[in-house]
């Protein structure tokens, strides 16, 4: 058994466990004894780290010898174990004590601690005591005083107790002789009490001790050697011989390798320690810790140091911190690098150069052949055929040998194959696909009566059809043929293989007919499967439309010969029933008829089907259906926009029998009111507001027999926000930015003031009018985009919504000229004309102005300054040098030298007209 620790990988990553026993070191103290007075310590102490097993062992016999009966010995009797001399009524003893513990529970075991407990009973002399412990051979019943058995080894001695007696001997270290033993496969182990020979016939040092003792042994059973060796992928057992388990090289890092693993001490941290080297190199090697998991160890090596296509060794053993298992078995493997040539496919039925072609046929089967390619390894392939979204895998017949599978179309048209070899390292070849195309050698058929899948076939049950045959095969000779589950029956093809059956349906619904072809050479199809409807189910029509509340008759004409009945139910959403199925009487001439008037808008399909007399029924028809709700048109006139302010409202509804409306405000649901209808089937009514908000007004028209109509409405919004307007301040274009004001106008009853401010909600308060009126000033200070809030309030503290209005404002001067009106082309060239700047603000002092040119050649003319005059325009004359277009850029200047925004002027010139003379 191996009993030293194994080297510890130091790799980055490999976390070692929490726990980690260390072989465990015990201390002993040795005995001595100092003259004719031996001292014990009161305790020797041994360290017995948790979690290791402790065992205690008790004495499986005891005996004792007498120096009085020399030639006896006393075996297990009751009593105190005498140990030295004595005297009695019986005369003088001289006695030793033997203690016989059995071993055969440590078995297999790493003894690490053993500690004796003998409890002392009595003494002649308390403070004289002198005690040997020996290890001896086995007592027999043979021993006696005169034939004691050998004494082997001194294991411990002691002397007066520290104070007072009776003293035990406790923690006795017997370690050694316990380890021994068990090493030795002793099964029991014999001590032996007694005085030493300088004390032993000396009565005062007599002592009497229990006839039991108290082994404590700690302990470790080493773990067992690791099991069910295998590599993970390929999912391999261990190969005992090389070149042993073939996997690919990439794998190698992700693969690992397990091993099961057992303990007979539970609870302790196992760690396996790997080893795996090259039977090439046998200085390529790794040594790896790793710890066991739940009974399996499990490692893995990283790739780079391995060189693919060479054979490796790897074998483990488990430590527990204290003792190490035996190496397991030696493993093998080969990392595989080389991929597998593409492999070929052949099928002498399907595959050819031509791909396109069509061969073979629908049923027809085919085999497919599959080699290596020349590698020499591939133990299987793996295949698909099209439709397959899985591989299949089929072994090769040898190593690296062909395999065949056959393939059986059930369908024509383009099909293709993909194979790929694997090798036994399970490496994969790349695919090799290859198309064919399936000939469809089952027959056509073609009926006119009976058209395939018609949504409004002809026919009907015992009405016969002509069903035309033609050939899939090109040599075909004959049809087999069967209606549904009918019998077979045979047709001979005609001189252009063709032939013609003729078949009534026996009942209504889907039938199937089942044809197949016959060629010359004995060649078979399966069978068409030519698939028609048999239409029984009566046809529906219905008189006038369908709208809640009015009766709708159905009219029902048979596709069942012999009709007598029929049966109808109306279905909604989902198929929810809503009335049926009910049963009406068919005439003599097999029509009938219902009537039914719905009351509400859910249904959504009428079903029907015939019964004849022999109550054989039809096919279901199923029509769909939409019922009119007859919703109210709505219409509101003359106000409702502000509480309190009223508002007309129209109803009109194409309800038959209308009888009155029933209609309601959003704002008040429950509080359902009611007018008369007219006899147009229209109604007005008056309704006001009182808060604002969004309204839906909601109509009913009910009819004179208390039928509701589906809801009509109209939507709309109450504002009871003010209303802004301004003679001053314009929403387009930009005004001027001067003094002026808004009106301001309530939509709220008991309005006192309003809340006004301009950019911002932060108001000042402007005083209403009786009459809910209100003229707020305001000066522009900034041109651009404004927008004024408002609200209104009351006395009581209610507030109404905000009212907004956007105006826009500038300072940028106007520009006018009659002379070279904007935007428009003037005569001419070298003609002066007049250009007014008009302010747009207060303040003016004058105008900065430039001429650009623009065209043909872009051009500035200087800066220029003209004063303003009293009302703050001013006029400047300028003449074009010649034509082209121009525009002036104007500003107006403040007496802080401040300018406004920069108005722009376009115009065009034209070239100044000729003069001639005569």
């Amino acid at each position: 058994m191996v009993r030293t620790h194994v080297r510890r990988s130091t790799l980055p990553g490999r976390r070692m466990p929490g726990r980690r026993r260390r072989l465990v070191t015990l201390l002993t103290t040795t005995l001595l004894l100092t003259g004719t007075a031996a001292v014990l310590p009161a305790t020797a102490s041994a360290a017995e780290p948790p979690p290791l097993p402790v065992k205690t062992l008790t004495r499986s016999s005891w005996a004792y010898t007498d120096a009085a009966d020399p030639s006896h010995i006393k075996v297990n009797a009751s009593g105190d174990a005498p140990v030295g001399a004595s005297v009695d009524a019986k005369g003088p003893h001289v006695s030793r004590t033997y203690y016989t513990l059995d071993l055969t529970s440590l078995g297999g075991k790493h003894v690490i601690g053993a500690a004796l407990t003998i409890p002392e009973k009595r003494a002649t002399d308390c403070a004289r005591r002198a005690v040997e412990l020996w290890s001896t051979a086995p007592v027999t019943g043979k021993s006696s005083w005169a034939k004691p058995p050998a004494e082997l080894t001194r294991l411990a001695t002691a002397g007066a107790p520290a104070a007072g007696c009776p003293a035990d001997l406790a923690g006795l270290d017997l370690t050694a002789a316990v380890a021994k033993a068990v090493q030795a496969g002793e099964k029991t182990l014999t001590l032996e009490l007694r005085v030493p020979a300088a004390h032993e016939l000396d009565p005062r040092y007599g002592r009497w001790f229990a006839n039991d003792v108290s082994l404590k042994v700690t302990y470790n059973t080493p773990p067992g050697i690791p099991a069910n060796l295998r590599t993970a992928y390929p999912d391999a057992p261990c190969a005992t011989t090389a070149p042993g388990v073939f996997t690919r090289a990439y794998d190698i890092p992700i693969t690992g390798h397990y091993a099961d693993v057992t303990d007979p001490d539970p609870g302790q941290d196992l760690v396996a320690h790997w080893e795996m080297w090259s039977l090439d190199d046998p200085s390529v090697r790794r040594d790896l810790d790793w710890p066991v998991t739940n009974g399996q160890a499990y490692a893995q090596f990283d790739n780079p140091w391995l060189p693919a296509d060479h054979t490796y060794a790897w074998r483990l053993r488990v430590t527990d911190g204290v003792d190490t298992s035996d190496w397991s078995p030696t493993c093998y493997l080969t990392p595989d690098s080389v991929k597998p040539e593409v492999p070929n496919v052949t099928s002498e039925v399907y595959l050819t150069d031509d791909p396109w072609t069509p061969r073979g046929g629908i049923g027809v089967p085919g085999q497919f052949t599959f080699t290596a390619n020349g590698s020499p390894d591939v133990v299987r392939y793996e295949y698909r055929f099209t439709g397959q979204s899985d591989w299949t895998s089929v072994p090769a017949e040898s190593l690296g040998g062909p395999a065949t599978v056959t393939f059986t179309p059930a369908d024509s048209g383009s099909f293709s194959v993909g194979v790929r070899s694997v090798d036994r390292g399970n490496n994969y070849s790349w695919e090799q696909y290859r198309n064919f195309t399936v000939k469809d050698i089952r027959p056509y058929v073609w009926s006119t009566l009976y058209p395939p899948y018609s949504t409004n076939p002809g026919g009907n049950i015992g009405v016969p059809g002509v069903f035309d045959l033609s050939p899939g095969l090109p040599d075909t000779v004959s049809y087999d043929y069967h209606l549904d589950n009918g019998p077979d029956r045979t047709v001979a093809a005609d001189a252009d293989h063709n032939a013609h059956v003729t078949l009534a349906p026996t009942h209504g619904g889907e039938n199937v007919l089942y044809v197949r072809n016959t060629g010359a050479d004995g060649t078979v199809s399966l069978y068409r499967e030519y698939k028609f409807q048999v239409d029984t189910a009566p046809d529906i029509t219905i008189e006038g439309g369908l709208q809640i509340g009015s009766e709708a008759t159905f009219r029902l004409a048979p596709r069942l010969a012999g009709t007598t009945s029929y049966t109808y139910w109306i279905t909604g959403y989902q198929d929810e029933p809503i009335t049926g199925p009910a049963t009406v009487p068919a005439a003599a001439d097999g029509t009938g008829s219902f009537a039914w008037t719905p009351l509400d808008t859910r249904a959504q399909a009428v079903r029907v089907r015939s019964t004849d007399a022999a109550g054989t029924q039809s096919e279901v028809r199923y029509l769909s259906v939409s019922v009119d709700g007859a919703a109210p048109y709505v219409t509101r006139t003359g106000g409702a926009d502000a509480p309190g302010q009223p508002g007309t409202f129209t109803f009109r509804s194409s309800l038959k029998n209308t009888a009155e409306f029933v209609y309601w405000p959003s704002t008040d649901p429950a509080h359902k009111l009611t007018v008369p209808a007219r006899p147009d089937g229209t109604a007005e009514v008056t309704w006001t507001p009182t808060e604002a908000g969004n309204v839906w007004f909601t109509v009913q028209a009910r009819n004179t027999a208390g039928v509701l109509s589906s809801e009509g409405s109209t939507f709309f919004t109450v504002y009871d926000s003010p209303v802004v307007t301004s003679a001053d301040f314009v929403r387009e274009p930009a005004g001027p930015m001067r003094p002026g004001t808004f009106t301001l106008t309530s939509r709220m009853a008991g309005t006192v003031a309003f809340e006004f401010a301009v950019d911002s909600y932060t108001t000042t308060d402007v005083a209403a009018g009786p009459d809910g009126t209100a003229t707020a000033a305001y000066t522009p200070t900034t041109s651009g985009y404004h927008t004024v809030y408002v609200r209104a309030r009351a006395a009581d503290g209610r507030t109404s919504g905000w009212g907004y209005y956007s105006f826009t404002v500038t300072d940028q001067p106007k520009v006018s000229s009659a002379d070279y009106p904007a935007g428009q082309t003037s005569d001419g060239a070298g003609t002066p004309g007049t250009f007014t700047f008009t302010p747009n603000a207060p303040g003016m002092t004058g105008y900065v102005y430039v001429v650009h040119r623009k065209w043909p050649d872009s051009a500035d003319e200087p800066e220029r300054t003209v004063p303003a005059g009293a009302d703050g325009t001013a006029s400047v004359t300028w003449t074009p040098e010649s034509y082209g277009d121009y525009y002036f850029t104007v500003q107006g200047r403040r007496a802080d030298g401040s300018l406004t925004e920069t108005a722009y002027y376009s115009f065009s010139v034209r070239n100044a007209p000729e003069v001639t003379g005569d």
